[in-house]
Parts: C-alpha cells; structure tokens; sequence
C-alpha cells in the first residue's frame, strides 16, 4: 500500500489517466457485451483448428433449440386444429376453379390411357370430352369434402412439429432473427448495462490502482467487470418474473423480457407468421413434404367413391347429353354418318359393361383402386401449385400473428421465459466466461498503456 502523499501526487500528476479508467472500464464492459453478442450467433459454421476454434453459439445448440421452441410454439401457441380449422372449403373451390379444371382435363385422360386403355380409345372425342367435364365438375365438388377430411384428421397426416422444427433448421437466418428481433431490447440493454456498470466499477478500479499501482489490478478488474456485467445483464433480462421494489420501495423492476411482453409478442407473432407459418409454407409441407403420401392416402378413397359414383352414371350422362343433339349437331362432332345408337352402342360396351363390373362384379373391379390412387398422387402433386393464387387468402383466413399474439399474451411467466431463454441458457457460462477472459485481455493491455504513459 501506497503513502498517502504518494497517492495525492501521483493523480495529481496522472489525473487524466485517473480520469480516464471508469470510461475505459465502461468501454470494456460494452466492448466484452458486443463481442459476447455477436459470439451467439457468428460464425455459423466451426472456424479454426479444433480445440482452438468457435462456432456461434445458436448455430452449434440449433437442434436443441428448435426443439424446445417448436415445443413452446406448437404445443402451447398454435395447432394443426387452429391452422386448418379456418379454411372454407367452398370458398377455397370456387379460388382454384379455373386451375383445377385444367390440370383434371390433363389428369383423367393421362389416369385412363394408363388403366384403361382401350375403352378410352374406343370413345369418341365428344364422349371423352364429357368424361373430362363430369370429372371437372365432379373434382370442385369434391374440394370442400377434402377440406373437412383433411380437417378432421388432420393430427393424423400432418406433423405440425415436424414442418416447423424444418423450416428452423433449413434456415438459419430464422432462427437468427428469431432471438435477435424477437430479443432486441434485452440484447441492446445487455450493450448499455456492459457500459454502465463497467463505468462505475472503474472508479473503484482508480481507487485500487492509484493505492497500490500492482499490475495485476488492471487485468483482474477487467476479468471482473467481463464477467460481471454478462452475469447481472442476464439475471436482470429475465429477473425477477413481477414488478419487486429494491431499496425500501425506491426502485421496481422487472425483468426486462416480461415486462416487455406485449411487444416481444408482436414481434414473435409477426415473425412466425411471416417466416414460418406461411400458408405457402403449411401447404407445400402438407402436400410437398413428409406428409405428402398420408395425404394422397387421405384422398385415394374419396376420388374412388367419387370416381365410382360418375362411372355408374356416364352413360345416363352421355345418353342425356347426345340425345339433346339434332342429327347436324352430331356431324359436327366428328360422329359423322354413324347412327346415335351406334354411338351409344360403341359407348355401352367400351364402357357400360366394365364399368358396372368395376361397380359390383367382375376383374375390372381391380382397376378403380389404382385409378384412384393414381389420380390422387397427380392432385396432390399440384395442389401446393393451384393453391399459389390463393395464399393471401389462406394467411388472411388463418391469422397466425394475431393468433400467436393473444395466446401469448396468455401465457404464465415461466411459460413467457421459455421464448427466448434457451438461447442465453444454452451457453451462459461459456458466454460470461468469455467476456471475462475478454476484459482479462484489456486490462493486461490497459496495465502496459497506464505503465508507459505516466510520468
């Protein structure tokens, strides 16, 4: 320890250099805190030689993340019930009318000159024309019955879990931007506390210089304000759960993140619901993804009974529709001199016949199954496409945002800090120790500056 006498004119002497310490100590602490930041989620994949090496914290611990916020957002916050529960069916049709008759005029003769061959071939183009329009009308009638299908067993054909944990994973600018748009308050106040508390430990680091001069002061209050600024911005982000007056009801506070929870919940809804619950997104992984063969086995047995109930009745159909026509009308189609009981009778046996068989009786009754799960392969194949017109419509029915917001905004605190959480939680000690060795490493360089500037 130091003369009272040689303290006095040693900062006398040096007082800019005393002067200076607690904004050095504040420019540590801030400096430790960016770096500290920017280490959770830089570089995304491991740079250096291992052991000596870094991979961004997030990057590393993603799998088990997402799998503790798909958790949270899939088990608490929305469903496949709220997703699909919205959608009108009927509403749905009449948007993909257009689209959907066009891609089922490619479909039906492509599905029948597999399966059946020659019965096709047998029918005259103005009969096979029929087919295709019975089958138009027959497929946008049967859209709202594969909404309320799919409605019904959705949880059974579709992982909801599954399609986000994904869409995390693929992306890693999402789950990037998930903590830090979702968490820029807390992490911008991480910045300034390094700040403020480095600044008013420096005084006490002056005091210790200035009575000692020991060159282990510097470095060992760098390693201290390092790792104390990291632990008391963490510990205040998310502490304590409510409002507790501190200093005989002088200060309350609330940790930062809850009491921000209005705002975390808009910033956390607009983002799932703009990068990862996108109708686009829902309906290419129901019908593109994992679950696109449930869904074609969802939908093979409706366009059967479908595909049974119009192949019993095309030639009352066929009958009916030729039948309105006069003799001319029959020559423009291409039947030319053939008699309308030819035509007919052409029609009975190319399809009368195998058609009752594959009704009640007969081999031909093997052939509807395949065709019909044929034929849904092909619709579920391009629903994700003729849906792309209707994706405004489904985010404006399925309101994900507003949604997530409210259910949120419901949530008990511990539930609330479970948001954002795992990704301080998952590294804490590595992050405090690394702002630690940090402001170790400046107060060394702070000693040698300090020891060639004084005089």
């Amino acid at each position: 320890m130091r003369e009272w006498s040689e303290i006095v004119e040693d900062v006398q002497t040096n007082w800019w250099i005393y002067a200076a310490m607690p904004f050095v100590a504040g420019l540590i602490g801030y400096f430790t805190k960016l770096v500290a930041i920017r280490m959770m989620f830089r570089p995304h994949q491991y740079k250096g030689i291992r052991p000596f090496g870094w991979q961004g914290i997030i990057p590393r611990r993603a799998a088990q993340m997402v799998e503790v916020l798909c958790e949270t957002l899939t088990g608490r916050l929305v469903s496949t019930q709220d997703i699909v529960s919205k959608v009108d069916g009927k509403e749905l049709a009449k948007r993909i009318d257009r689209p959907l008759r066009k891609e089922i005029a490619r479909i039906v003769p492509l599905v029948a000159e597999e399966y059946q061959p020659a019965m096709w071939r047998m029918l005259p183009g103005p009969a096979q024309d029929l087919v295709v329009q019975r089958a138009q009308d027959t497929a946008v009638e049967l859209v709202p019955k594969l909404v309320k299908k799919i409605q019904k067993n959705i949880d059974d054909v579709f992982d909801l879990q599954e399609m986000v944990t994904a869409e995390f994973l693929s992306d890693p600018d999402i789950l990037e931007s998930m903590f830090l748009d979702v968490g820029k308050l807390e992490f911008q106040f991480i910045r300034r506390s390094g700040l403020m508390f480095g600044f008013f430990i420096g005084f006490l680091q002056a005091a210790l210089w200035a009575a000692t001069h020991s060159p282990f002061v510097m470095p060992v209050f760098g390693l201290f304000i390092g790792w104390f600024t990291d632990w008391a911005a963490l510990r205040l982000i998310f502490n304590p759960k409510e409002p507790t007056k501190y200093l005989f009801g002088l200060i309350t506070w609330q940790g930062l993140f809850l009491k921000h929870r209005i705002s975390v919940s808009q910033e956390y809804g607009t983002l799932i619901a703009s990068r990862v619950l996108t109708s686009e997104r829902v309906v290419r992984s129901m019908f593109a993804g994992p679950s696109r063969q449930k869904m074609v086995d969802l939908v093979a047995p409706l366009i059967q009974d479908a595909m049974r109930d119009e192949l019993t009745d095309i030639e009352k159909h066929v009958r009916r529709e030729f039948g309105r026509l006069a003799p001319p009308e029959l020559e423009e189609l291409g039947v030319g001199e053939l008699t309308f009981g030819s035509v007919l009778g052409v029609f009975s046996n190319a399809v009368s016949r195998p058609v009752r068989q594959a009704a009640g009786v007969g081999l031909d009754i093997a052939q509807v199954g395949p065709m019909a799960q044929t034929t849904a392969e092909e619709f579920v194949a391009v629903l994700p496409d003729l849906l792309s017109n209707s994706f405004e419509y489904l985010d404006d029915r399925l309101q994900i945002e507003a949604l997530m917001s409210e259910k949120m905004a419901q949530m008990t605190p511990e539930q609330f800090e479970g948001v954002l959480r795992p990704a301080f939680q998952a590294d804490e000690k590595t992050l405090i120790a690394v702002g630690a060795v940090l402001g170790f490493l400046v107060g060394e360089l702070q000693v040698f500056l300090v020891e060639h500037l004084s005089r």
